[in-house]
């Protein structure tokens, strides 16, 4: 993952705008329209996506408070305070990243919408590869009775 906040909320955005087709915008106006009656994907991604920017702005206040504590520190020197706020940091960035590999998981482990009939698939009429029957070389063997 990206450590530019923008290039993470963004890349993510830009896959769910491909899987449905409408900007998370307009997806979070349906989901929210539906209330329980959308499939199961859609809300799912909207939930993980808001979790998403929370973590992003959990994240991005973290190295704030990181940055302005190491501008205050002495020179060469880090006190138990600035390593507490690299931790949370750290922290927050595992919660960002894991947030948004849920959303990309969501979007690519789930099968897409039902295609429209006239798909390729759809059109198809005969089998999807010819066959032809296997030639008998020899006279089939009488079956073996017990004795």
């Amino acid at each position: 993952m990206s450590d530019e906040p923008d290039d993470v909320l963004r890349a993510v955005a830009r896959q769910i705008e491909d899987r449905f087709g409408v900007p998370v915008g307009e997806l979070r106006e349906t989901v929210a329209a539906a209330r329980g009656t959308i499939s199961f994907l859609p809300s799912a991604v909207v939930r993980w996506y808001e979790d998403l920017e929370e973590a992003q702005s959990l994240l991005t206040a973290a190295e704030d408070k990181l940055v302005e504590a190491l501008q205050s520190a002495p020179a060469g020197e880090l006190d138990e305070q600035v390593m507490t706020l690299a931790q949370r940091v750290d922290t927050a960035l595992t919660i960002r990243d894991g947030r948004a590999l849920t959303v990309r998981h969501l979007l690519e482990d789930y099968p897409p919408p039902e295609q429209p009939a006239t798909s390729r698939a759809a059109r198809r009429t005969g089998p999807v590869l010819t066959t032809t029957p296997v030639p008998r070389t020899a006279a089939p063997a009488p079956a073996r009775t017990r004795r």
